[in-house]
């Protein structure tokens, strides 16, 4: 006999209890036991919400970091837990229902994966802890008061890229560029915070930025075509829109013989001709180490720090190189993880 049968025992030896109270609390204890009365987990049994706001390679690459650690650590269905995972397919209303259901369904932790679906989650409770992943800048996003000390109950993981070390790979790879081409979508909060940095690093490097809205993947290919003849060099911003749209960027560089800088290393073995990468399963794998340090440490997220990757590795991609007619210096191609 447990603790809590042996409790509720004394209770009823020594209350005059009628019949009809006494199995009412039989049924309460055993609904506290985990008998399928109550909608949360047992007690030692975390109940994690996952939503992921768009499906491209980078979000995918997160998503499989965070449930390979949580699978690692023992987070299963056969151990009791509870791991749901929802897409929003890039619509914002949908990411907000999604987080409205983890809410209504008291989950433990929320774990949005990309700025919109954090931005949404952040507002739709102040008591459940959100630990978001791979996010550009999650101060200018609104999500965080610092890295140092993101405040409430949130707390995660951020993919801001290097993107000063990325232009610098422009003139060392397009050394006569002048005009840098980018589609981007500008209502993505993530994008706007990248290109706070990017801007800036571009007119430093004495290059001028040629910037095309997009609001869906399907426009990226005219976006696109609408850059040739007008910039030297395709970059790549941390857009969820334009990497949906990734192929139909290629595309185009291809067929005009155009260089793309910057990206994810998935972006460079699809078509960027070289990029500083940050690994988005790492980041994912610490994103769920966090989670499962609150819920299992009681930790307070607001004064857990942001964490980054701050190790993003050369990578590059001779072939594509060769098949635009572009020499990778020797320099690079030595100093290349991959």
């Amino acid at each position: 006999m447990n603790e809590r049968q042996k409790h509720y025992k004394r209770a009823i030896g020594r209350t005059p209890l009628s019949w009809v109270t006494a199995a009412m609390v039989i049924v309460l204890m055993l609904c506290l036991q985990g008998g399928g009365c109550d909608s949360k987990p047992r007690e030692g049994t975390f109940a994690i919400g996952v939503n992921q706001f768009m499906q491209h390679p980078v979000a995918d690459e997160v998503a499989k970091g965070i449930l390979d650690e949580l699978k690692d650590q023992g987070i299963t269905a056969a151990n009791g837990h509870k791991v749901m995972v929802k897409n929003a397919n890039g619509e914002f209303a949908v990411a907000v229902q999604i987080n409205k259901l983890f809410v209504a369904d008291k989950v433990d932790v929320i774990i949005p994966i990309a700025t919109p679906a954090a931005q949404s989650a952040c507002k739709e409770t102040a008591t459940i802890p959100v630990v978001f992943a791979a996010i550009t800048d999650p101060v200018k996003a609104g999500i965080a008061d610092s890295l140092e000390h993101p405040g409430k109950n949130r707390t995660g993981t951020s993919n801001r890229w290097p993107f000063e070390r990325q232009i610098g790979l422009i003139k060392q790879i397009v050394p006569k560029a002048v005009s840098v081409g980018m589609v981007i979508n500008p209502s993505e909060g993530n994008t706007e915070a990248a290109l706070s940095y990017i801007r800036p690093a571009l007119h430093n490097a004495g290059l001028k930025a040629v910037e095309v809205p997009v609001a869906s993947s399907s426009e990226v290919l005219n976006a696109a075509k609408s850059l040739v003849g007008r910039c030297d060099v395709f970059f790549v911003p941390p857009d969820n829109t334009l990497q949906s749209g990734f192929d139909a960027l290629v595309k185009v560089a291809r067929e005009n013989k155009i260089a793309i800088i910057g990206g994810t290393d998935d972006l460079v073995k699809k078509g960027s001709l070289a990029s500083y990468a940050p690994n988005h399963y790492r980041l994912g794998r610490a994103t769920a180490k966090m989670a499962l340090e609150i819920l299992r440490g009681h930790k307070d997220p607001g004064s857990m720090p942001v964490v980054m990757d701050n190790d993003a590795p050369l990578v590059i991609n001779e072939v594509e190189a060769e098949k635009i007619g572009v020499s990778i210096p020797e320099e690079l191609r030595s100093a290349a993880n991959r």
